[in-house]
């Protein structure tokens, strides 16, 4: 006889908002600790030191992308839809833990082999010195995010936060020991204090994890195939998204030069703040999708979407709102006055975040239903319309012109995909907006029974919740 794993009830919104509150802080974390560590190495490295920092965390970036893209997405959607067959639950894991390892070696592979290029043609030599460093930390990575994807695909994210806290953090606080201490930081220490935050983050993930862990004791490359199928598609669209995010940064660095570069960058970083609610609520609403369109269809999928994108837009459309109005003090605050001529791109670039809850959430329905290809041409064809879009503007109107190109190409993606949205699940894009008041309203309904209502106190539900659907 079968065993079920662990019942998460996904259906109370107590649960959406918990795990909702843990993907948030998660990605803060993240984005407080990797901003926080940017503005003390500025401080405590030479100039060459840091550019080699950033052309290896660059390469790092690019690694983790692209496990996320061929392993998250995948072994997520298939083990939400197959939670209660333990045999195929163990099958799926193990495939994925296998694919995981062949990722960490195959990319040690060449990232050893592009080294003496890497050093020679970005200047840094330090690199060679950091490379055997992160060999280590790809490898520890494999388990690490296992535990983390398979704590997302069985809504738990408490585990997933505190393995961001130590991965992300460990990294921060040698700096900032450094700078207190005013110990010289040095580049291997620094690797070295990444490595310790990836052993500490994956122990602090698995202890999490460990209810959800189950691996088979053999290798299903049936399971293999079909995991490296749905994520290849997935890794092309995320490599996809890396460039259209930041070709207008790289437009600018490369036609204007380094001091544009510089200012559009310090607006793109608050905008980021801004935005990190849509990947926090995409990461909780994934394995929703997935079990929403094998249970109940279409109808299920375009309830969740249109509410999972009404609660982003809540929280975003405030904090868009005070970065329009206070943009000199937020830049003054966050940059110095130094970078205050970015307070007038920031204005332009807050907007990004209206259409980026549609964009993030058109990319998980997709992924979710087993339409990853189609995500991906979207993605491409949103990357070469951005790329040319940014030319043709920054050569016409200078440093502007980057976020007006970004902006109409957000417009122009924005139509297309609710077109396509409209048509395969019958979602429609305003209803987002329509019912952001309920949003609204069932916050105030969970404010207001925790602090003037005695605890077991019940309440009316306004989120959705799988009985009701359509």
């Amino acid at each position: 006889m079968s065993h079920r794993l662990p019942s998460t009830v996904y259906r109370l919104p107590s649960h959406w908002l918990r795990s909702g509150f843990f993907s948030l802080l998660e990605k803060g974390v993240a984005l407080a600790f990797n901003l926080g560590t940017t503005v003390l190495l500025l401080r405590l490295l030479t100039k060459e030191d840091f550019a080699a920092w950033g052309v290896f965390i660059i390469l790092t970036y690019f690694v983790e992308m692209g496990r996320s893209g061929l392993i998250q997405n995948g072994l997520v959607r298939h083990l939400a839809v197959y939670r209660d067959d333990r045999n195929t639950y163990a099958a799926i894991s193990m495939a994925s833990f296998a694919l995981n390892i062949t990722f960490s070696i195959v990319t040690n592979l060449l990232l050893w082999w592009g080294a003496a290029w890497i050093t020679q043609n970005y200047q840094a030599l330090q690199i060679a010195s950091l490379l055997p460093v992160y060999f280590i930390i790809n490898l520890v990575m494999a388990p690490y995010t296992h535990c983390q994807f398979v704590q997302q695909a069985n809504a738990e994210f408490r585990g997933v936060f505190w393995g961001a806290f130590f991965f992300r953090g460990m990294p921060f606080f040698w700096v900032l020991f450094c700078w207190l201490s005013g110990k010289p930081v040095e580049l291997p220490h620094l690797a070295g204090a990444m490595l310790a935050g990836a052993f500490t983050g994956g122990i602090a993930a698995w202890m999490f994890a460990r209810p959800f862990l189950l691996l088979s004791s053999t290798i299903d490359f049936q399971w293999v195939k079909k995991l490296f199928a749905f994520g290849k598609y997935v890794l092309g669209t995320n490599l996809s998204t890396m460039f259209y995010k930041n070709i207008d940064k790289l437009t600018l660095g490369h036609l204007l030069g380094p001091a544009a570069f510089a200012l559009y960058d310090v607006a793109g970083k608050v905008t980021q703040m801004v935005e990190t609610p849509s990947f926090s609520i995409a990461a909780v609403v994934f394995p929703h999708s997935a079990e929403r369109m094998a249970r109940n269809g279409a109808a299920g999928v375009k309830r969740l979407y249109e509410r999972s994108v009404a609660a982003i837009l809540a929280i975003i459309l405030p904090f868009l709102v005070l970065v329009v109005v206070f943009a000199e003090p937020i830049i003054r605050l966050f940059a110095g006055e130094q970078y205050m001529a970015s307070a007038d791109l920031l204005r332009l670039t807050a907007f990004f975040g209206l259409f980026l809850p549609f964009a993030v959430q058109f990319g998980t329905v997709l992924d979710s239903t087993g339409r990853p290809a189609a995500n991906f041409v979207f993605t491409l064809l949103t990357a070469f319309l951005n790329l040319g879009l940014s030319y043709w503007f920054v050569a016409e109107f200078g440093l502007f012109g980057a976020a007006f190109a970004t902006l109409f190409g957000y417009t122009l993606s924005f139509t297309w995909m609710q077109i396509y949205l409209f048509k395969h699940f019958k979602i429609n894009a305003l209803n987002s907006f329509r019912y952001m008041p309920e949003v609204y309203g069932t916050g105030w309904d969970i404010a207001r029974e925790k602090f003037f209502f005695p605890a077991g106190k019940s309440r009316t539900d306004k989120f959705p919740t799988d009985k009701s659907v359509g």
